[in-house]
């Protein structure tokens, strides 16, 4: 076995451009992808640091659409170094393997995360420090100390959990290539990774016909009557593959987001489309 390639320097400055810059750069095409790619910044200079090309196609597969709970996905992106890294090492990992872990992964620990996190230990941290702030006549030692608390606890466990990521991601991968089952998880990860974006879809994507035919007993819609019985969500599907098709004929975002807005437009103005 070589040596790991990536210092601990390198894996530390990635976990802390993850923390600090996570949530410094969303857009609907790629949500976290920037931040993703940027974390991988000081990786890609140990693993392929006289290869451009590899590079390229590195920072290019790690860009791609990524959305997670910042602290309880770190561990995606250790993972996802780790793999990084024994591909550098020209060891059988397909590139396709890397992009099914982190989008298998990224829905059950972003709903877990916004869980626990938002739901359980902000509320909680937020309402011992108001009682402090209110029992002291409005001093500001309750913000004072909920911002320190709030913001040691988000490092303190992305770092741990990026950490244990990384750590899992190098046995897993060894213990799959001298198993053989490399194959198998890679299948497991690619119907998982489907789900996951077929929820996305539904989640994201919205899109509601505003056609009705009426008469005079009655008005039938054929978004409530018809589709939301017998199709539900087959629209947003629709103009999702749809899109895709058009990304496979090489359009590029721009246009896509012009023929977007242009059938908006006028799919709004003549009632075709509705909210």
């Amino acid at each position: 076995m070589q040596e790991n390639q990536v210092t601990k320097g390198a894996l530390r400055r990635a976990w802390f451009i993850w923390e600090t810059f996570v949530q410094t750069c969303y857009n609907y095409e790629r949500m976290m992808g920037l931040a993703c790619a940027h974390t991988f910044t000081p990786i890609v200079k140990c693993l392929y640091q006289n290869d451009p090309e590899k590079q390229k196609e590195m920072m290019k597969r790690e860009i791609e659409f990524f959305n997670v709970h910042p602290e309880f996905g770190a561990c995606i992106l250790g993972m996802a170094i780790a793999l990084e890294e024994e591909k550098a090492k020209d060891e059988n990992i397909p590139a396709q393997f890397i992009t099914n872990i982190k989008t298998s992964l990224m829905g059950p620990l972003a709903g877990l995360g916004d869980t626990v996190w938002q739901g359980v230990l902000i509320p909680i941290l937020l309402a011992i420090c108001i009682d402090i702030s209110l029992a002291g006549s409005g001093n500001i030692w309750g913000a004072i100390i909920y911002a320190v608390l709030i913001v040691a606890a988000a490092y303190g466990f992305s770092y741990v959990n990026f950490m244990f990521g990384y750590r899992a991601g190098h046995d897993a991968i060894m213990d799959f290539l001298e198993r053989g089952t490399l194959q198998k998880i890679l299948k497991g990860a690619s119907i998982m990774g489907c789900m996951v974006m077929g929820g996305l879809i539904v989640n994201y994507v919205k899109v509601t016909c505003g056609i009705e035919i009426a008469s005079e007993a009655s008005v039938f819609s054929i978004q409530k009557d018809f589709l939301d019985h017998v199709m539900p969500s087959i629209l947003p599907l629709s103009v999702t593959m749809g899109i895709y098709w058009l990304l496979k004929q090489r359009w590029s975002s721009i246009k896509i987001i012009g023929l977007i807005v242009a059938l908006g437009i006028v799919c709004g103005v003549t009632g075709i489309l509705t909210f």
